[in-house]
Order: structure tokens, then sequence, then C-alpha cells
């Protein structure tokens, strides 16, 4: 793409600053800018050098910079990004070397790449694209505008909402983790529920979404959940949720809406997280997590009273070397050698 920054600017409804004729070919970040590609910036002490075109608050702006004015860049940076974004070819039908069943149902508008799967009783909607060698099982239901990625996989009877993007190896309607404790070994409880992904979620690569035991599991929409996630059967996770990689929800949990979990959180089954509440990385959930609440460690607490139990472990040490003392000072009749060296024995 080769647009000047005045044509920009208009399209990003942003000011511009210094030549408005400046022809731009890409995006760049600090660490690699260039004169023809746009930097942006949101920190105004980082110095860039001359010629290099920014994104970037008005402060940021040397004499004689050339530029596009916004006091968010962060913000701004997804509109960006979309517009110089690689196109992607749109593409309808069914490609011959596809296998899809009699009696399922793809709108014309949809597309269903080389050797991907569409199973009996299906339907994928207006604006689909089911991914080379993706799997859709029997009774699902894709929603118009969806992409599936190659070698994503949705089981029977898994119901995928509107503009959702499952990406590469994802897994949805798998077995749920249940069984039985018996003498002879545990005993495998069917699965017989579906899962529901409602619209606007993205799930990541290699993620798992099991199928419920009777009911379904569901995740609401505008949901964001990361690549390496492993979600149990039952579990309802809200609205506009975030879920970062390698975390894990067990059976039956309930995340409600705006929950974030950061990186290897883990919860376990029948919890309830409340609204808006946030997880720190590698947070132990072992109960219910009230509304709004930040939590830290494990198990999960307070994330201040978490930091204050951090520090008061790294000084355990000196503190078990100065109880050793004083009961030595005990029992020597209160007398304690104060420059005696203890190795904590």
């Amino acid at each position: 793409m080769e647009i000047t920054l005045n044509a920009l600017g208009k399209r990003l409804d942003m000011e511009v600053l210094g030549d408005g004729t400046h022809v731009v070919r890409a995006v760049s970040s600090p660490d690699d800018a260039r004169e023809d590609a746009l930097c942006v910036v949101w920190d105004e002490r980082l110095q860039l050098p001359a010629g290099v075109p920014v994104l970037a608050p008005r402060g940021a702006f040397a004499p004689g910079r050339d530029g596009l004015v916004s006091e968010r860049p962060r913000e701004a940076l997804p509109r960006l990004l979309s517009l110089f974004a690689p196109r992607v070819p749109e593409l309808r039908g069914i490609h011959p070397a596809a296998v899809v069943a009699e009696d399922a149902v793809v709108d014309a508008g949809a597309w269903v790449g080389p050797l991907a799967v569409v199973g009996s009783g299906s339907i994928i909607g207006s604006g689909c694209r089911i991914g080379s060698g993706a799997c859709i099982g029997s009774d699902c239901r894709v929603g118009d505008g969806t992409l599936v990625e190659p070698r994503a996989v949705l089981l029977d009877r898994t119901r995928v909402g509107r503009n959702c993007i499952l990406h590469s190896g994802c897994v949805l309607g798998c077995d749920g983790f249940g069984f039985l404790p018996s003498p002879g070994g545990p005993v495998k409880i069917p699965q017989i529920g579906g899962v529901v992904i409602g619209d606007d979620v993205e799930i990541g690569a290699c993620t798992t979404v099991d199928r419920g035991t009777i009911g379904d599991t569901v995740v609401g929409d505008g949901t964001k959940i990361d690549n390496h996630v492993q979600i149990g059967h039952n579990v309802r996770i809200g609205r506009f949720c975030i879920v970062c990689s390698m975390s894990g929800i067990a059976g039956s949990s309930v995340l409600e809406d705006g929950v974030t979990l950061s990186v290897q959180a883990g919860v376990t089954d029948h919890v309830r997280i409340g609204r808006g509440a946030v997880l720190a990385a590698r947070s132990g959930v072992t109960n219910d997590i009230p509304a709004g609440a930040v939590m830290s460690g494990f198990p999960a607490r307070p994330h201040g009273l978490a930091k204050r139990a951090q520090m008061l472990a790294a000084e355990l040490p000196d503190l078990f070397k100065r109880l050793r003392r004083l009961e030595r000072a005990l029992k020597n009749g209160g007398v304690g050698n104060r420059g005696e060296e203890d190795d904590g024995r």
C-alpha cells in the first residue's frame, strides 16, 4: 500500500502536521523506524531519526516532523493496521477436494477449502471461510462471517456465532473430562451436551473447549481466548472476557462478564468469578471471587495482601535465625550471644 499522509489523515480523521505529501508504504515500530513507514509513538520522550513520519500525540512532534496527530495512539492503532493488513481474496463455493455431507447446508456466499470436512446436518452461514483441512462435525452451526482456520475442529453439536475467528488447531466440542472413581478403575461418564460460542468471539490456536456433560459449555459474545487454553465441561464464560494463554478453567465454573484471566491462571471446578474481576498471572482460584476484585497468588487472594505475603516470605530466613537465637538465649537463662553466627539449623 502506498498512501500520502494527507490521504491517510482523511481516512483516519486525523490532523496532519508537516508535509502532507509524504508517502508511507507500511507501519513500523520505533525499533524499525524508517522514512517510508508510519511509526506509531505513544511515549513523547522517544527520540527518532529525522525524516521518520509518526502517528503520535502533538507533544511528540519535533520541529519539521511529518505525521498524524492522535492523543490516543494506542486506540488508533487497530484502525491504522486494518488499512495496511493484507487483503484476503474473496472466495466462494466448495473446493473440489472438500468433503461436504449431502444434507449439510453451505451458504452460496461461504467458502469451504480443500480437504475440509462438513458433516451431516451442519449449516455454514454466509461469508464463512472454512480453511483447508478444517473439520466441522455433524449438526454444527457456523454463523455468518466466521473464519475457521486450517485444521481447526468443531465436533458434533457445536454452535458458533457470527464474525468469530477460530484459529488453527483449536478443538471445540471434545469430551469433557468426567470419570467416576470405582474399585475397578475410573468409569467414563458420557458427555452428551454441546458447545455454544457467541458472536465476535476469538479462540486461539491449540485451545480446547469441552462439551457439557448434559447441558452446554458456553462462551459469551465478544470474549477473546488466547492460545493453549483449556476450558472444561459445563463452564460458562460471560461477555467480553479475556482469557490469556496456558490458563485452565475446570468444569462447571462461571466467569461473569468482563473477567480477565492472565497467563497461566488456574480455576478449580464449581466456582464463580464475579463481573470485572482480574486474576494476575499464575493465580490459583479455589473459591468464589467477588465482582471487581484484583487477585493474585495461590490460593488467589487480594493482590495487595498477596504482595505483602511475598515480601514477608523473602524475610523468613532472617526471621528464623532471630527466633533460634531467642530460643537459645531463653534456654541459657536469658543470656544470648549476639555475635553468634547461626546457619538456621
